[in-house]
């Protein structure tokens, strides 16, 4: 019974990537640098590593470089794991957003959680809370892209699921910050609500973009006051003058409807 249910996720997820190119380039190429920087020499590797980072001094230095090489790099060919989440991840926001809207969460993926993190170290370095050291720490990988799609993906889980897929998402990148403290631990947190509030906004516009008013569903209150369709035992708003007894505001002194003034 659990291979019957596990056959057709297995041929979806296997469709989904093979009909992403995002993912499969993407997936590919860090996939790749991580092969051949298996087999160069140690200080090669450290070489590379140092100038991919995107720490403050590259930061500072190369600003664009960093920011693209850091998210290509990474830091031991044992998240080569991660990639296949990377992968898997990015095929389904492709499948769901279309591939320009994939590359620009990538891009915020990838740039937010750095200047986040960018931020927190000039400020803890410039008020004596942390290390000058940490300037030049190594800071690669694609967790933070990881964190931040699958972040976005949580609008596509259903919504009996949904908190336990949002729980576990907790618990991957931000639970560990609690106890480890560590800069990498602020970009994870800071990748995860990029990618919740992405998906809180397109959630919000796919659901606008089905309703025939726009930004929500039409509902009778929504319509103006003299548009609500009349209840019973409601009194008439609209023909108050011709009802005995009740003066309108055309119905002053010297006007038809009202006696005059002594």
């Amino acid at each position: 019974m659990t291979r019957d249910l596990a056959r057709p996720v297995l041929r979806d997820v296997g469709g989904t990537v093979g009909r992403s190119d995002v993912a499969l380039v993407y997936g590919g190429l860090v996939a790749l640098g991580a092969l051949v920087m298996v087999f160069l020499p140690d200080e090669t590797v450290d070489a590379i590593t140092a100038h991919a980072s995107g720490n403050l001094d590259n930061m500072r230095a190369r600003p664009v470089e960093s920011l693209v090489l850091s998210g290509l790099v990474l830091p031991h060919p044992s998240n080569l794991v991660l990639v296949v989440s990377l992968v898997v991840a990015v095929a389904y926001t492709q499948r769901w957003l279309g591939r320009v809207a994939t590359l620009l969460v990538i891009a915020a993926g990838q740039v937010v959680p750095s200047l986040v993190v960018g931020a927190v170290l000039t400020t803890g370095i410039a008020r004596g809370w942390l290390s000058p050291a940490l300037a030049g720490a190594d800071d690669v990988g694609v967790s933070y892209v990881v964190a931040c799609v699958t972040g976005v993906l949580v609008a596509r889980v259903p919504r009996r699921w949904r908190w336990w897929y949002l729980a576990l998402l907790v618990a991957m990148w931000v639970l560990p910050g609690v106890w480890l403290r560590t800069f990498t631990d602020v970009g994870h947190a800071s990748a995860l609500a990029v990618g919740l509030a992405v998906a809180l906004v397109v959630s919000r516009g796919v659901e606008a973009a089905a309703t025939p008013d726009g930004w929500r569903p039409r509902r009778a209150d929504d319509r103006p006051h003299g548009w609500r369709r009349r209840r019973a035992g409601d009194r008439p708003h609209g023909d108050e003058r011709h009802t005995p007894g009740t003066l309108d505001r055309d119905d002053g002194p010297g006007r038809p409807g009202a006696p005059d003034r002594p």
